[in-house]
């Protein structure tokens, strides 16, 4: 597999880890290591091994994915035990249909790789998470690509989703919430779309890993059917992307296979990480809480920043995620601007043009408690 160079990574290797004030998030300000033990005290037991792992993960973490899914799989106020499409019991996900990996994205290549050959095609959005497209081609596929509009909201069309797949499409891959934009497609209309793909034999990837940063949030895309696979983690919504644990839930064959091809990646996902994912989403009403006041308060103070500053950014509203893309009105390149803005104040936000490869927008993370200081960071820059 060859594959281009990951040019949002590349932006963030150079000044992530230098920078003040990180407003280029995409998820919820990580968690300290002393308010992950606060919030999870029963972590990892002093007498775990640290050795080699089941490759799809540990039992007990497997069954704690498979309970969120089978939890939250419903829209709000309807019958818990829900129903899928096929009328089957929802209740039925449990742990073989649950892989764990080393982070969401190697889900991505796992699943990618396995589902598309070469000559195949693939439906993404555009402006997207470049993994989500260079792994297609990375794989010898070809991405057909359905563009997003800012002056439409940036708004999500599954009609022209439908519109871009062929009899060679193998695979459609949504990103929901969407990763710039925070825009949120409903689930039942992504069953709906999957339910239009099986019958040709396709498959439909959702990329859940922002679904749930905010209270009550649109239900998961996963229904039990056998051409869905939905992509998760603790990286955003849990603010512990250095835990590295990813998963993806889908039909247990498909599991099966993806454990098989991890052997070849990863091999297994770390011990200490899984047992600390074990205990984190045992306690995950207490780490979501903490996540839905940072996204409740980052939202507000940033648009109301926002709107105070229109000669300066457009504003497109999120749905979902911690994450916007405003357009940059200056006669300035956004790389341009972020450099600058980062080398004088400290603070980074991302260039839409290294990162998604779309010029004049801007990734702003508002998930954050540097918001507030970081605004008033670029307010003082903007005076000069």
């Amino acid at each position: 597999m060859k594959l281009n160079i990951f040019r949002q990574e590349e932006f963030f290797e150079e000044h992530e880890f230098s920078c003040r004030c990180m407003l280029a998030l995409s998820g919820v300000q990580p968690l300290t290591h002393a308010e992950l033990a606060a919030l999870v005290p029963d972590g990892p037991a002093p007498g775990l091994e640290v050795g080699y792992t089941p490759s799809a993960g540990f039992d007990e973490l497997r069954t704690a994915v498979a309970e969120v899914y089978s939890q939250v799989g419903v829209p709000p106020g309807a019958n818990r035990s829900g129903a899928n499409r096929s009328g089957a019991d929802r209740s039925g996900t449990d742990r073989s249909n649950v892989l764990i990996t080393v982070g969401a994205i190697e889900a991505l290549l796992i699943t990618t790789n396995l589902l598309i050959d070469p000559g195949d095609e693939a439906v993404c959005l555009w402006p997207s998470y470049q993994p989500l497209y260079e792994l297609v081609t990375g794989a010898g596929g070809r991405v057909r690509f359905v563009r997003l509009e800012p002056d439409d909201g940036f708004r999500i069309d599954l009609d022209q989703v439908r519109e871009a797949v062929t009899q060679k499409t193998k695979l459609v891959i949504i990103n929901s919430p969407h990763n710039p934009t925070g825009q949120v497609v409903p689930a039942v209309d992504l069953r709906a779309l999957a339910a239009d793909l099986d019958r040709q034999g396709s498959y439909l990837m959702v990329d859940e890993v922002f679904r749930e940063m905010w209270p009550d949030p649109e239900p998961s895309a996963w229904d039990g059917a056998p051409n869905v696979v939905v992509v998760g983690g603790l990286s955003k919504s849990y603010g512990l992307p250095g835990l590295r644990i990813g998963w993806m839930v889908a039909d247990p064959a498909l599991v099966v296979r993806a454990r098989q091809y991890r052997k070849y990646t990863s091999l297994n996902p770390g011990a200490l990480d899984q047992a600390w994912a074990t205990a984190v989403l045992r306690k995950r009403d207490q780490i979501l809480a903490r996540t839905n006041a940072l996204v409740h308060d980052g939202l507000k103070t940033a648009l109301d920043w926002l709107g105070q500053h229109e000669d300066v950014f457009t504003i497109n509203p999120p749905a979902g995620g911690g994450l916007m893309f405003p357009g940059l009105r200056l006669d300035e390149p956004t790389r341009d601007f972020c450099v600058r803005l980062v080398r004088e104040t400290g603070v980074l936000l991302a260039p839409g043009s290294d990162c998604y490869q779309t010029e004049g927008h801007l990734r702003m993370g508002f998930a954050t408690s540097e918001l507030a200081e970081g605004l008033h960071q670029i307010d003082e820059f903007l005076r000069r």
